[in-house]
C-alpha cells in the first residue's frame, strides 16, 4: 500500500470518536478510494464516493462477494484467529455469493420474510416496547442500549425465527462479539452451536417461522446453508437494528431542527429515521467486495485483484448530502446507501425500519422530558471496523407510572448539544420483575 499518507486504521478508537472527520481527511488525501487497515497488518480499501459505490456494486463481472477471493486469506497471511473472520470469512449464504447461486438463495430469504409484513412486525414491536418501558419508566432514568435498544429487536426476532429465549440470548451475545471482533473464533463457534441445535429442534417441531420456511423451501437449502442464512438474517436484523434505534434516539435528542420537525408533525418518525440514515447509519463500512482483476480508480491508483473493498456507506452518504445540500428537497430523501445497492440490497429493510419506528414512537409518547443523561461528548462508541454504534445511551425523563400516559415529548425537553445536562440521580427504585428478567436474559444470568 504505497501512498504518501498512512492508511486509515479502522480499529483505532480515535477514528470512531469522529469518523466523519477522518473520512473527510482521507478523501482529501486519497480521493474516492481510501487505503485502510482493518486490523494491524491487514490491508484493504474503503470506497467513500456515492457514484463509485453504486457503479461497483452493479458491476458483477469485475467485483465478487465471494470471500474466498480474498488474496491475503487464500495465500495464508490471515491467521485463523483473526478478529475479522467472523464478519469476512466465507459462508455459504447470500452475502457471499454471486450470480445464479445468489439468486437461488436470496429467493429463499425473501420468501421466508414475506409473511412478516412491516405492519405486523411493527405491531409486535410496539407491544414489546411498551412492556420494556414499563420496566424503567418509574425510575426517571434508563440505559437505553441494554434496557431497550438491544432487547427490543431480540424479543421481536426470537418469535420471527422460532427461537427460544435462551438460544436467542446466546446467539445475540456471540453476534455482538463478532461485530466487534472480540474473540471472533470463539464467537463464531458459539453461533454455530446454537443454530445447529435450533435447526434440529425445528426439524422435529416445524412452525410458521423463518427457520422452518428456509428448511422446506424449494431452493433446497442444505442444513449448513440454512444455518449460515440464519447467521446472516438474524445478524443483519439484530445488531444493526439496535444501533439504528439508539443512533436515531441520540440524533433526535441532539438535533434541535429534526426534533422540531418531528414535534410539529412536519416529519414522521419513519421520515426522521431516513434522515438519520444519511448522517448516522448503523453499518458504516460493510459488506466487502473483491475485484477479480486489478481495477484502476479515478485519479490513477489501482486496487489489486483480491483486495478487500469495503463499502463506505456512511462516508458516501455524508459527502453526497454535503455536496448537494443547497439542492436537496425539504422532503426526506430515501436515496441513501445505508441499505445497500444493487442485487445485494437488504431484503429486510422495511422490517428493520418498522421495529425502529415502533420503538421510538413508544419512547417519545411514554417518556416526557426525555433527554440525554450525559453530555453528548461523553457518549462512547464501539470499536468495530464495520459499524458505528454506541456502547451506552443513558437518558433521563420525568418519572411515570406504568399505567399513565405522559405528556408527549418535545425537543425543548432535550438538552442543547452545547450544554451539559444535569445527570440523573444515582438513587433508583428497584427494577420491575420484567426489567430484571430482561437484564438477566441479556447478561446470561
Amino acid at each position: 500500500m504505497a501512498t504518501g499518507h498512512p492508511p486509515l486504521e479502522l480499529y483505532d478508537p480515535g477514528f470512531h470518536a469522529d469518523h466523519h472527520a477522518a473520512y473527510a481527511r482521507m478523501r482529501k488525501e486519497h480521493g474516492p478510494v481510501v487505503p485502510v487497515m482493518l486490523e494491524p497488518g491487514v490491508e484493504g480499501r474503503l470506497v467513500v464516493d456515492y457514484a463509485l459505490i453504486t457503479a461497483w456494486c452493479r458491476d458483477e463481472r469485475t467485483f465478487s462477494r465471494d470471500a474466498r477471493r480474498w488474496r491475503d486469506w487464500r495465500e495464508g497471511r490471515i491467521p485463523d484467529d483473526s478478529s475479522l473472520l467472523g464478519m469476512m470469512g466465507h459462508r455459504p449464504n447470500a452475502l457471499f455469493s454471486d450470480g445464479e447461486e445468489h439468486r437461488r438463495v436470496r429467493r429463499a430469504m425473501v420468501d421466508s420474510l414475506s409473511p412478516f409484513e412491516p405492519g405486523r412486525v411493527g405491531a409486535e414491536a410496539r407491544s414489546v416496547a411498551e412492556r420494556l418501558v414499563d420496566g424503567f419508566c418509574e425510575r426517571g432514568e434508563a440505559e437505553l442500549m441494554e434496557e431497550f435498544a438491544r432487547p427490543l429487536p431480540l424479543l421481536v426476532m426470537n418469535g420471527m425465527f422460532g427461537m427460544d429465549q435462551e438460544s436467542g440470548r446466546r446467539f445475540f451475545t456471540a453476534l455482538r462479539d463478532m461485530w466487534d471482533g472480540v474473540d471472533a473464533e470463539r464467537a463464531n463457534a458459539e453461533l454455530e452451536r446454537v443454530l445447529s441445535a435450533h435447526i434440529d429442534r425445528k426439524r422435529d417441531h416445524p412452525g410458521d417461522d423463518i427457520t422452518s420456511t428456509l428448511m422446506r423451501h424449494r431452493a433446497g437449502l442444505t442444513d449448513e446453508e440454512v444455518l449460515q442464512h440464519l447467521v446472516l438474517m438474524v445478524g443483519a436484523g439484530h445488531e444493526p437494528s439496535a444501533a439504528l434505534l439508539s443512533n436515531s434516539v441520540r440524533v433526535l435528542l441532539t438535533d434541535r431542527a429534526l426534533g422540531d420537525d418531528l414535534a410539529g408533525a412536519r416529519t414522521g418518525i419513519d421520515e426522521a429515521i431516513e434522515r438519520v440514515m444519511w448522517s448516522a447509519p448503523p453499518v458504516t463500512n460493510y459488506p466487502v467486495m473483491y475485484p477479480v482483476r486489478d481495477v484502476e480508480v479515478p485519479g490513477g491508483s489501482v486496487v489489486p485483484e483480491g483486495t478487500p473493498v469495503l463499502l463506505g456507506f456512511a462516508a458516501a452518504n455524508r459527502f453526497l448530502s454535503e455536496e448537494y445540500a443547497d439542492r436537496m428537497d425539504d422532503a426526506p430523501n430515501r436515496a441513501h446507501l445505508a441499505w445497500g445497492v444493487g442485487a445485494h440490497r437488504c431484503p429486510a429493510k422495511d422490517i428493520a425500519t418498522a421495529i425502529a419506528v415502533a420503538g421510538i414512537e413508544v419512547l417519545v409518547r411514554r417518556l416526557p422530558g426525555l433527554r440525554l443523561g450525559v453530555a453528548p461528548d461523553e457518549l462512547s462508541w464501539r470499536v468495530s471496523p464495520f459499524a458505528h454504534a454506541l456502547t451506552r445511551l443513558p437518558v433521563a425523563f420525568t418519572p411515570q407510572d406504568p399505567e399513565e400516559e405522559g405528556t408527549p415529548w418535545t425537543p425543548s425537553d432535550s438538552v442543547p448539544e452545547t450544554s451539559t445536562p444535569k445527570r440523573p440521580s444515582s438513587e433508583r427504585p428497584a427494577q420491575s420483575s420484567l426489567s430484571n428478567f430482561l437484564v438477566r436474559l441479556l447478561r446470561g444470568r
